[in-house]
């Protein structure tokens, strides 16, 4: 995950880098949180130009919930609301590392399906 030190890291990675071909671009995937009337809003990635929303966890009737975005076979960004910081954590790790979908759905609980092929894991898919 992005930190504040992230930049001065990667910029010294590729000043100290012996072929300069190796350098990378800074680009680290956007990440917010606030605290909105007492609960907490978490957004990883890109939750613009997808797909695909599903919801993983919980659900907006429980006002707790993660809804994960997806473009073609890669999860682009996570919402969470009401959770705790760990129920995002997985998906920035995906998100940051540009796994698959598939690899990306591990059941973490059991989930209502509705429709779809998931991989397995059971998700509810939003409107």
């Amino acid at each position: 995950m992005p930190r504040c030190g992230s930049g001065p890291l990667a910029a010294a990675r590729d000043l100290l880098a012996a072929d300069p071909h190796a350098r990378k671009a800074f680009a680290p995937v956007p990440y917010f949180w606030s605290d909105q009337y007492g609960m907490k809003v978490q957004a990883y990635g890109w939750l613009r130009g997808h797909g695909e929303v599903a919801i993983v966890d919980g659900g907006p009737a429980e006002r707790r919930f993660v809804a994960v975005y997806r473009a073609d076979d890669r999860g682009t960004g996570a919402l969470a609301v009401g959770m705790p910081p760990k129920a995002i954590r997985r998906w920035r790790q995906a998100i940051a590392s540009g796994a698959g979908w598939r690899e990306s759905l591990t059941p973490t609980r059991p989930a209502v399906s509705e429709g779809g092929d998931h991989g397995g894991t059971a998700v509810r898919a939003v409107a």
